[in-house]
């Protein structure tokens, strides 16, 4: 079913919910976990491995989790509760996982079934470009692989945040390379914390049960969050990063007083050499401290404004950051030390034609990054 024709059906079943269940009573739980996995690609194999262990961990637990999840090979979607080691199978329309609208149904569908003191939404499955979640390879079909943009991702999980008021806790993108300033700072209304990995992620990933053993206990989603991060085993990970969202909203601030003097002066030549980049998707990443570490100094700025941007970036931002992981060992690219990562990127175009593709985005709107960029691709 094409995306166009199921926008339109996602539409009159969301008025139809609204109408339905307006006076049917909701199920209360102290936690709701809601999984969005889009695995109709190479990771399909992972889908039911990790629908055990979520159903293991709910074994007398009081936590509500919800999968939704799409197939390799599959006609449609799936939706299932999971309750008290319980799977209870929903019905639900749709096949395509990219889509938006699908996406925004399942979290309208949720908030009409539940009634939680905190939310926690989940995103598993591969990462794409800086902009780019939830793919799906439309094996049905036979369509070329499409992708959510994140934007739209963040847009559909804010609106369930408002009409949850404001209980959503956390927000994990379990997936790869997403811990970067643009993607935290776009998601930075749809929960109180977002949790991301910085490098790749492996999978299937094992923290489920010890994270829904935790919940119970946890109050909001710094320690939901931890709770992931201490139950993941080492060799799934590298690094994981947990922000505040509160702090985050003030990224763009902080970030342009940094800016400033470095954009009134001449950048010498920059030697992306000297620089340790690494590439996701076929984009160019650098840690967002070693990237403006290294503008400030070879702009001649004097190092307080960056120190503060530091300070802020690390005491502030950062809520949590959890290394010690063993996915790539104590390298995990050539010319990338893991020692100098801070737990969040920058993108970093490498031609002209890269400069403007994410000026959309909200961070960009609010730092003149365009400029930034500019100065380093044509210097």
């Amino acid at each position: 079913m094409g995306s166009a024709c199921f926008a339109g059906i996602v539409g009159r079943d969301l008025t139809f919910a609204i109408n339905s269940t307006s006076s049917q009573t909701k199920s209360h739980y102290k936690w709701v976990v809601l999984y969005w996995m889009p695995y109709d690609n190479d990771l399909a194999r992972f889908g039911e491995p990790i629908v055990e262990m979520l159903t293991r961990g709910t074994q007398n637990s009081g936590i509500a989790v919800v999968v939704q999840s799409d197939y390799r090979g599959d006609p449609q979607m799936r939706r299932r509760q999971l309750i008290n080691g319980t799977v209870t199978e929903v019905d639900v329309l749709g096949e395509d996982s990219s889509d938006a609208s699908a996406f925004a149904a399942y979290l309208d569908w949720a908030n009409q079934t539940f009634e939680a003191e905190h939310w926690a939404v989940i995103v598993v499955g591969h990462g794409g470009k800086i902009n780019e979640v939830s793919p799906d390879d439309h094996r049905i079909t036979c369509q070329t692989r499409t992708w959510m943009r994140v934007d739209q991702f963040a847009d559909a999980v804010s609106k369930f945040n408002q009409f949850a008021n404001g209980r959503v806790e956390l927000l994990f993108f379990q997936n790869c390379n997403k811990a970067t300033l643009e993607v935290v700072y776009e998601v930075r209304n749809c929960a109180k914390y977002t949790l991301a990995s910085q490098l790749n992620l492996g999978a299937p990933n094992y923290y489920y049960e010890g994270f829904l053993n935790h919940l119970a206990s946890s109050v909001d989603g710094r320690e939901a969050a931890i709770a992931i991060m201490d139950s993941e085993r080492a060799d799934m990970f590298h690094t994981l990063t947990l922000v505040d969202n509160q702090a985050v909203e003030r990224i763009p601030e902080k970030l342009s007083r940094l800016l400033q003097p470095i954009l009134s002066n001449r950048l010498p030549v920059i030697s992306h050499s000297d620089l340790p980049t690494y590439h996701y998707f076929g984009e160019q990443h650098c840690d967002a401290l070693v990237l403006l570490g290294y503008l400030s100094r070879v702009s001649n700025q004097e190092q307080n404004h960056f120190a503060d941007f530091a300070d802020f970036l690390r005491s502030s931002v950062i809520a949590s950051y959890k290394t010690g992981g063993e996915l790539y060992g104590s390298r995990p690219y050539s010319n990338t030390n893991s020692e100098e990562l801070c737990g969040l990127s920058l993108y970093l175009p490498e031609t002209e034609q890269d400069i403007s593709r994410y000026s959309s985005l909200t961070l960009s709107q609010g730092v003149d990054l365009v400029s930034l960029y500019r100065r380093i691709v044509t210097n």
